[in-house]
């Protein structure tokens, strides 16, 4: 699945491939690492792209835009919702680190990240931005997302919750037969 984002500030194209090798080129370093990481994780492939068209902040427009575009894709890739899991979950230790990943991909954006990081940049990603990355990311997935992570590093705070979110999609887009619900709809 694909999809494309262009704004005065960003253009990102996301193509996503169940299975094959990640190619991920935005401007803000860290948040390519990240990208690779999730998508590895969630055993996605395709391609990532981003670029600021015009720079006006530390990489806000970019971060929010490619959680978007990725929401949005995997939204297209997951479909009506009827024949997955639906849930999963994952635990990551990572040295110092410990994250915690659920989702739901019952159809209702949700979010909560549980993490105490630093006012710092890694690798030109601001971490105050990773909730609102989780968030855009959910909303626009149509999931139901919880990440707790804890540790000394927050590098590998962040990088944990992403391995961790990565894992919990892969389980949660696992075959599965019927609507996983007892009401018998996800909407």
């Amino acid at each position: 699945m694909s999809y494309r984002r262009e704004t005065r500030e960003t253009l990102v194209v996301v193509e996503l491939v169940p299975g094959a090798v990640a190619q991920v080129e935005t401007p803000i370093p860290f948040l390519t690492h990240m990208v690779e990481t999730f998508l590895f994780y969630a055993g996605l492939g395709g391609r990532v792209y981003a670029e600021e068209k015009r720079r006006l902040d530390d990489g806000h427009h970019v971060i929010e835009d490619v959680a978007i575009a990725l929401g949005r894709a995997l939204d297209q890739l997951i479909g009506d919702r009827s024949a997955v899991a639906r849930y999963g979950w994952a635990a990551v230790p990572m040295d110092d680190a410990f994250a915690l990943a659920a989702v739901d991909l019952g159809g209702r954006p949700y979010w909560v990240v549980k993490a105490k990081l630093p006012n710092v940049a890694i690798g030109g990603y601001p971490l105050p931005m990773f909730p609102h990355w989780v968030r855009s990311l959910a909303s626009e997935a149509r999931a139901t997302i919880h990440i707790y992570a804890r540790g000394r590093d927050p590098h590998h705070k962040v990088e944990a919750a992403h391995k961790a979110l990565g894992l919990a999609l892969r389980a949660a887009v696992s075959p599965a037969s019927g609507v996983q619900s007892t009401k018998g709809v996800l909407k």
